[in-house]
């Protein structure tokens, strides 16, 4: 009878998929010519990731703008508090100062999945999934305890020219962020899935 439980208890646990995240740490992304460098530093508001209700509320990320000066050197101008609580996933800075982030550190696809980000900081457009997908197209995206895993792994390609960040993501599409107008495209194409 108890092996019965057990396996039964087993069978149960494989129907929700488990996951682990490293520690957020300090990033930094250099815009396509270098003159831009943005330093994310991990925010300490873990009260406000799913999955840690009860925990202690702190500051969101914080951005930290830098730009190369006259003499070649990076003189920070600007310090921006991010929509993440803990840390961005993904993160693209524009020659201008354009920012675009993705995801939430251990809630990937929960609440804002992608935020853009004007040259002085201030937010320009912000989307849920529920913005990029139908309901339909939703619930068949796998899911985990923590995250709904929509963007596929290979990494995100910042199209200078016209200032758009492209990835790949679930069920086939492309998607593509324009960080001047804040504009989300999804396109088909012809990758059934990642």
């Amino acid at each position: 009878m108890r092996r019965a439980i057990v396996l039964v208890l087993l069978l149960a646990c494989g129907l929700v998929w488990a996951d682990s995240w490293p520690a957020a740490k300090i990033a930094a992304m250099a815009s396509p010519s270098g003159r831009v460098v943005v330093r994310v530093i991990p925010g300490t508001n873990l009260g406000a990731v799913y999955g840690f209700a009860g925990a202690k509320a702190g500051k969101p990320a914080t951005a930290v703008y830098y730009r190369v000066g006259a003499g070649d050197e990076y003189l920070k101008y600007q310090e921006v508090s991010l929509q993440n609580p803990i840390a961005p996933v993904f993160f693209a800075v524009s020659d201008a100062g354009e920012l675009v982030t993705l995801d939430n550190w251990h809630n990937m696809g929960v609440g804002n999945a992608v935020v853009i980000y004007r040259p002085d900081g201030q937010v320009l457009r912000s989307y849920e999934l529920v913005q990029i997908f139908s309901t339909s197209e939703l619930q068949k995206i796998r899911q985990s305890v923590s995250s709904i895993w929509w963007r596929c792994n290979s990494p995100p390609i910042f199209e200078p020219r016209t200032s758009s960040l492209e990835f790949e993501a679930e069920l086939g599409f492309n998607v593509e962020v324009n960080l001047k107008t804040g504009v989300l495209i999804k396109n088909t194409s012809s990758r059934k899935a990642c």
